[in-house]
């Protein structure tokens, strides 16, 4: 069960009364619209964090090494040489090995599916260009997919992710910008667009394991949702979204969704482990489940 953000939804449903009818109720079709678009985005928020997650698990230690366990496997020649390897039924492809050889083009291929980490299903191809190390800052990675699906989700699109350095705490971050279509096995199309920035605020005492680490995400996104609808969607920087690399869903945060002129608080709870999140509207909360 999630907890409420009770201070945010007060503040929000206070200061956004004069665009809410305070006789509406969750049943309402705007409402309804409004529930269908928090599931919506939730989704699509999922879906464009496990794409960074998985590029994660699989090149960082790459990364980290400049390339030279790639290196060690050959035997002669490494600069400028495609690679080939196979990390847990995932075949990645390097074009350029060399430890200052970039940029490097990168396919991560997961075939006709593969179980990730997070406990969800990836298939098909994502390709990679990588400008440089990303512990070097203004260095990013460039997403496109092929034939590529999460639990039978088609997702197209772009996406790029940029390390930015330390900030002012000294945590690294990285901002995300992104441009995705997820189309589901029935059809339906959800349209995401978002800028984000995505801060790693632990590493469990694990700093060279990339896949426990945590991060928090702040930043805006706008789309259409499956129903065809318009919305945008702001995360609270007091409340950002927290993820837990080894679990599927978002266990914290707070963001505001806005379509037709009708505004909703989302509250994904306070870190405890489940699908369930909370929507506020006009003072009137009720769960829903977020969808894989």
């Amino acid at each position: 069960m999630k907890r409420v953000n009770l201070l945010a939804i007060v503040a929000l449903s206070f200061g956004l009364s004069t665009l809410v009818s305070c006789t509406t109720d969750l049943a309402s079709g705007a409402d309804s619209t409004l529930t269908a678009t928090a599931v919506d985005e939730s989704q699509a928020s999922s879906v464009s964090d496990q794409v960074v997650s998985s590029a994660d698990d699989y090149l960082n230690n790459l990364d980290a090494s400049g390339y030279q366990a790639v290196n060690g496997a050959l035997n002669s020649a490494p600069q400028k040489t495609s690679i080939k390897i196979v990390v847990d039924s995932v075949t990645i492809t390097v074009d350029r090995v060399g430890l200052n050889d970039y940029p490097k083009n990168i396919c991560i291929d997961f075939g006709t599916g593969v179980t990730v980490k997070r406990g969800n299903v990836l298939k098909g191809k994502i390709y990679i260009t990588v400008t440089g190390k990303m512990s070097v800052a203004n260095s990013s990675r460039t997403f496109q997919f092929s034939d590529f699906y999460i639990n039978d989700n088609a997702v197209k699109g772009t996406k790029v992710v940029t390390y930015m350095g330390l900030n002012a705490d000294s945590k690294p971050y990285w901002t995300i910008s992104a441009s995705d279509t997820i189309t589901r096995s029935n059809g339906t199309q959800v349209i995401w667009n978002s800028q984000r920035v995505r801060t790693r605020i632990d590493n469990n005492d694990t700093p060279l394991i990339y896949s426990d680490d945590n991060y928090a995400i702040t930043g805006s996104s706008s789309g259409i949702n499956a129903k065809g609808v318009a919305y945008t969607m702001t995360i609270q920087d007091s409340n950002p979204l927290i993820n837990s690399r080894d679990y599927k869903y978002f266990t914290k945060g707070t963001l505001i969704i806005t379509t037709e002129n009708r505004t909703a608080v989302i509250d994904y709870g306070n870190g405890t482990k489940d699908n369930i999140a909370t929507i506020t509207i006009n003072g009137v909360t009720k769960e829903f489940t977020m969808k894989r």
